[in-house]
């Protein structure tokens, strides 16, 4: 089994479509209980019933959760986390929701209706603000598998395609991640999404310190 953790804006979306290249129909996506800190913890009761049946038929999951969610049903399981350098990474988290955020939950209403600015947001968010860190409680650098980082796509992506057997050559492999990742961030996001001031770029890596951390340890691990 490999617990593919996806934390948001991080290339897990791109990432998803290497493995329906190598996995095909054994991955289960766990999505859409991430704003719950239970429920993004907490397996599924008939998984924790028969864990084997689950393995015969599936041998990723993938998705918004935690490794704490999964750690004790399969203790044996490879890692992986997809990460992004937390500056960037919380920028992209501010403007997803200032364009495309649930309006029934506050935080994301004060974002979406203008009453938040992106310091606000880090300010308040702080769950937001050090993502990879919650993600990945219980889960040192040391101890993941694999790591999918934004800014190093290419190159992890084939480093994890050649630790799992796969051809990192592959034509399909090769075309994906020639592919621009998030481009509709560009144009689209700048014009329409509140404006962003790059001086306040220090001022949130202050506040992302423990996803620093973590990301730079991924780093030295996975990339230099």
């Amino acid at each position: 089994m490999l617990l593919s953790i996806h934390i948001p804006k991080t290339a897990g979306t791109n990432f998803t479509k290497t493995f329906q290249i190598i996995y095909s129909a054994r991955i289960h996506e766990d999505y859409g209980t991430e704003m719950d800190l239970t429920t993004v913890r907490t397996p599924d009761p008939l998984l924790v019933a028969d864990p084997v049946a689950f393995g015969e038929k599936f041998s990723v999951i993938h998705g918004h959760y935690h490794f704490l969610k999964y750690r004790d049903v399969f203790p044996k399981a490879a890692t992986l986390a997809t990460m992004r350098h937390p500056v960037t990474r919380m920028v992209s988290q501010y403007r997803h929701i200032a364009l495309h955020g649930d309006p029934s939950i506050p935080q994301h209403r004060n974002v979406m209706e203008g009453r938040w600015d992106l310091m606000e947001l880090v300010r308040r968010a702080k769950y937001a603000t050090n993502a990879m860190s919650y993600f990945l409680e219980g889960l040192s650098i040391d101890n993941l598998t694999h790591a999918i980082i934004q800014e190093h796509f290419s190159a992890t992506v084939e480093r994890f395609c050649a630790a799992v057997g796969f051809n990192p050559k592959d034509a399909r492999i090769k075309r994906l991640v020639a592919k621009p990742i998030n481009s509709r961030e560009n144009s689209d996001w700048d014009s329409k999404a509140i404006p962003i001031d790059p001086d306040c770029f220090p001022m949130i890596e202050k506040h992302c310190q423990r996803d620093l951390d973590l990301y730079n340890r991924a780093l030295e691990r996975f990339v230099t």
